[in-house]
């Protein structure tokens, strides 16, 4: 035998050592390497092989211990011992099979489909061992060697091969993400493997299979002049060596990703800021146009005020176009100029900012150029502008105000005044021009120009709403005085009818009554003469109807005209209508009345006592009341007559709610229009079954305010 076969056979104990370092150190740096993050699938599979390195590593532990008890002790191992030693042979192999098949197919798959085929391989070899050992009547011991070659032929074999396969593939991969420095290594870790399983499992422990006769471990150390399993330690070391260089790629992808991670992160801080900036900037320009909006809101709101408080409308305008120049850089000066007003063509209702116009010829001369701009303005509805050189240029006050390229702004020499239209619904009403007197230039910016048209709109719309504000107060005022005409007329009618009913139907029944009375008398004395009683009892029941006759008469005058409201007063009338009413519709009413009801005039006194006269009669009509309430209150400067009742109410929502009763929606309609005669309010409060409450407040002696200004009057 060789010095060196000699040599290795005496320290097999040292092979087994480092042949179970090598994988044990393969199998710890893997572990530990493989932890950090990596897109590499070799990653995802190195598990695997960290696994079969510590289990293989262990399996060689196991059977140096074994060898050390033998030359030592001469300790023969049993089944027990020897069958956690295949045990771990086995799962050691599988994890070499999982490495492979994992690194192989794509992340997407399952880890089941990764687990299944080795599991089921694990279950051919166990089968196999079961039935070849029951074949040969084995015994165990001879058994546990029988699985330990068929686990080297069926799963180290296979499972070395497919990972040197997965390793010459993913090379290509390593070099497609520029790590192509340790493609080589992993051909050469590819190589090693092969080695180590097709040469290095291909001889395994004698045994009852029947190739261990040529394939066996003794074959190879007298072939090759050492043991099998100092081969298997060399190709361990090289596998070690080579795998744990290709982990050096995952330190290179970890830089490369802390590289991209910087450079994104250096990006999105620059596409933060350039976004930063840009909000900045639209921030901005959103206050500037907030702050333009608020300042033309506040500039739109004081002239709509100013045009719409009381007073002359030339005052009014004088003091709009003050405040407009007060807040617009561009002027100094201004008029409004209105056309067709009164019996004129045109009047300046208001200018402001020109010197005494007798004494300076310059503001003579702008002031003459500002009325003709005007004109111009007013006749063709269109914006213009003169500048210092004399040029009149019209524009479009709606699209051109906003735009940069103005026709005014692009002109060479300055603008001197503007002039925008009035209008408001089609209607030209006239002009505003806006003049600068200062001799320091000016250009005015596009949202100034917009801030003019806006407040020339703002003016149309004001004095078109003053002029229609005049215009119905002047028919308010023909209406009320048509209504009063014909309350004054219907009262003198109600009068000339009472008078006469009382001096030619009521003496007429009077005398006929008493005519009936005497012929009764008569009758009565032949009442021996049997054909007198029928004529005698015809008599009365004649004179009974012209009593009851005369007494609705009375009714009827009362109702007309009572005396009481003439003869003593508003509250004396109410308070013999509302007892009349209660015996008469046998209904609990109540009156109360507060204040001295004699300062009231005769209008008032008959108004009022009209109003609560249809409130009643409604209420008898359609409510269905027990008990109606009225009360009269005269107050310092008001007075206030309110009727309510218990009745069946109605819905006061509902715009139709009277169309079967017209009697009850005209009467609401006649005590409102009565109430605007004192300058009143009728209000009506009522809902389905629960009652109508009828409220009537005038002012006493109201002082009404001047809606018109000379030239309103004027015009009319």
């Amino acid at each position: 035998m060789h010095a060196i076969t000699e040599f290795f056979l005496r320290n097999m104990i040292a092979v087994y050592f480092f042949y179970g370092l090598a994988f044990f150190t393969l199998g710890l740096a893997l572990a530990l390497t493989t932890r950090q993050t990596s897109r590499l699938r070799f990653a995802r599979a190195a598990p695997c092989m960290a696994a079969f390195g510590l289990l293989h590593g262990a399996h060689e532990w196991v059977e140096m211990a074994q060898r050390i008890g033998v030359e030592t002790q001469g300790y023969v191992p049993g089944v027990v011992e020897e069958s956690g030693r295949l045990l771990l042979l086995v799962l050691s192999f599988a994890m070499l099979l999982c490495f492979g098949m994992q690194l192989l197919m794509p992340a997407a798959i399952p880890r089941w489909r990764v687990y299944g085929p080795v599991t089921a391989l694990s279950i051919v070899w166990l089968t196999l061992t079961v039935v070849f050992a029951y074949s040969v009547q084995a015994t165990p011991l001879a058994t546990v060697a029988i699985g330990d070659g068929l686990a080297r032929y069926l799963l180290a074999i296979p499972g070395a091969a497919l990972a040197a396969l997965a390793l010459m593939r993913e090379q290509r991969v390593f070099r497609r993400l520029e790590l192509g420095q340790f493609g080589r290594d992993m051909v050469s870790a590819a190589a090693v493997l092969l080695l180590y399983g097709v040469v290095g499992q291909l001889f395994v422990r004698p045994s009852a299979l029947p190739w261990t006769s040529v394939l066996s471990t003794d074959h190879f150390l007298a072939w090759f002049g050492m043991p099998v399993q100092l081969f298997r330690a060399v190709m361990a070391v090289a596998l070690t060596i080579f795998l744990m260089r290709i982990m050096n790629a995952f330190a290179i992808e970890h830089r490369h990703q802390l590289e991209r991670a910087n450079h994104e992160r250096l990006a999105a801080q620059q596409s933060a800021l350039e976004s930063e900036r840009r909000a900045m900037i639209v921030m901005e320009s959103m206050n500037d146009e907030l702050r333009l909006a608020a300042h033309k809101l506040s500039l739109l709101l004081d002239v709509a005020n100013l045009l719409d408080a009381p007073g002359a409308l030339e005052d009014r305008l004088r003091q709009a176009l003050m405040r407009i120049i007060e807040a617009l850089p561009f002027a100094d000066a201004g008029l409004v100029l209105i056309t067709r007003w009164g019996n004129r063509d045109e009047a300046v209702m208001g200018a402001t900012g020109f010197p005494d116009l007798s004494r300076a010829s310059d503001a003579t001369e702008a002031y003459a150029q500002a009325m003709a701009l005007g004109r111009i303005a007013a006749a063709r509805m269109v914006a213009v502008c003169r500048h210092t050189d004399g040029a009149v240029i019209e524009f479009d006050a709606e699209t051109e105000s906003h735009t940069p390229e103005h026709k005014c702004r692009s002109h060479g020499a300055p603008t001197s005044m503007i002039g925008y239209p009035v209008t408001a619904h089609q209607h030209v009403y006239g002009s505003i021009v806006l003049v600068r007197l200062s001799p320091i230039h000016y250009r005015p910016a596009p949202a100034e120009m917009a801030l003019m048209a806006g407040v020339a709109q703002q003016l149309g719309i004001s004095i078109e709403n003053a002029l229609l504000a005049a215009e119905a107060q002047r028919h308010e005022l023909v209406l009320g005085d048509l209504l009063r005409q014909v309350v004054s007329a219907q009262e003198s009618e109600r009068q000339r009818i009472a008078r006469e009913l009382h001096d030619a139907t009521g003496q007429s029944l009077t005398a006929i009554g008493l005519g009936l009375r005497g012929v009764e008398s008569q009758l009565a004395q032949s009442e021996c003469n049997p054909a007198v009683a029928p004529l005698t009892e015809q008599v009365r029941e004649l004179r009974s109807f012209a009593q009851n006759a005369l007494g609705e008469l009375r009714n009827i005058i009362s109702d007309l005209r009572p005396p009481q409201l003439d003869e003593l007063g508003l509250a004396a009338a109410l308070r013999w209508y509302v007892q009349n009413y209660a015996r008469r519709r046998n209904v609990n009413a109540v009156f109360t009345a507060q204040g001295d009801d004699r300062r009231l005039p005769a209008d008032y006194r008959t108004v009022l006592f009209r109003i609560a006269q249809e409130a009643l009669t409604n209420i008898a009509k359609h409510a269905h009341a027990t008990q109606v309430n009225v009360s009269l209150n005269v107050g310092a400067d008001t007075v206030e007559v309110v009727v309510t009742d218990n009745g069946a109410g109605f819905d006061p929502a509902l715009p139709d709610h009277l169309a079967d009763q017209p009697a009850v929606g005209w009467g609401i309609v006649g005590m409102r229009e009565r109430a605007l005669l004192l300058g009143g309010v009728c209000t009506i409060d009522t809902a389905p079954g629960a009652g109508t409450r009828v409220r009537v407040v005038a002012p006493l002696f109201p002082m009404h305010a001047e809606w018109l200004s000379e030239a309103e009057v004027s015009h009319e």
